[in-house]
């Protein structure tokens, strides 16, 4: 399908991130890394510094005004929790465009995923899970194969947008519709071609359906279940109205424990007007 064909040679195309990323991923893979070695690095990067203050500071992670260098970013929060949230926040303003196609609204596309990532890190916290560092940034990407669709080819993701609109269906499926691949697939592709983490590339690949073929991904799950409640508490836009069932599947695997949505509902609220405004 030449839509198809065209979506993939623009992301092959696709810029890359900033140099920091790769010093980065050099450093964290050396396990005689320091925090002074990560701090350097970033340091270097003006943008990248100001950010993880920033970001760090805002009240989601509770340490308002009280962490005013990286090395004690590092040291509170954990290295791949730091890389994390720059590589986050930088993908947040690599796409360029701000203006709506249709009520489509880049700045309520954001609000819905930062919404997610807050849900799926509040999962992750109250059961334990491991590799908590990953729950947070994922969230925010879950949906980036849409912004793609909209750099490279926004009359035919209009055309998306109204058919699912007229037809009342998911977004996702007026994708393929359209474009013969979903957002997911996109945005699998995209994370990719960046050199995320491949668990991060897999749980944005299988979010929608909230499992990965063959696994047990509590990641997955748990990005699934977050983007299924921050639909249905209308909090941001991703693009439609439609709120599917969560999968019975990514529930147990998560073990969730009944009531558990609702019980992270007051922290999700509280947190997401004021986490918005820091990392837009």
């Amino acid at each position: 399908m030449i839509l198809v064909d065209g979506i993939i040679e623009n992301i092959k195309e696709f810029s890359t991130l900033p140099a920091v990323y790769s010093s980065l991923v050099d450093i964290l893979a050396d396990p005689m890394s320091t925090t002074e070695d990560v701090s350097n690095i970033i340091a270097c990067d003006q943008v990248s510094t100001v950010k993880v203050l920033k970001i760090v500071n805002s009240p989601f992670y509770g340490f308002s005004g009280q962490i005013d260098t990286v090395s004690r970013a590092i040291v509170i929060l954990g290295f791949n929790e730091i890389y994390n949230l720059i590589l986050a926040s930088h993908v947040m303003d690599f796409f360029t465009k701000r203006e709506a196609v249709l009520d489509f609204r880049p700045v309520d596309f954001w609000g819905h995923s930062i919404a997610v990532g807050i849900a799926a890190k509040l999962i992750g916290q109250s059961l334990g899970l491991p590799n908590q560092e990953n729950f947070f940034v994922t969230g925010i990407l879950h949906d980036i194969g849409k912004l793609v669709f909209f750099e490279f080819s926004e009359d035919q993701f209009a055309a998306a947008l109204a058919l699912s609109k007229r037809c009342r269906q998911s977004l996702q499926v007026s994708e393929a519709t359209v474009f013969g691949m979903d957002h997911t697939e996109t945005g699998a592709l995209i994370t990719e071609r960046w050199q995320f983490p491949s668990s991060i590339i897999q749980a944005i690949r299988y979010h929608q359906v909230g499992v990965i073929p063959g696994e047990n991904d509590e990641l997955t799950a748990a990005v699934h279940l977050g983007n299924i409640l921050c639909r249905a508490l209308e909090l941001g836009y991703p693009g439609d109205d439609f709120i599917p069932q969560p999968n019975p599947k990514a529930l147990e695997i998560i073990n969730a424990r009944p009531g558990l949505l609702k019980k992270i509902m007051p922290s999700l609220l509280k947190n997401f007007e004021e986490t918005t405004q820091f990392l837009q």
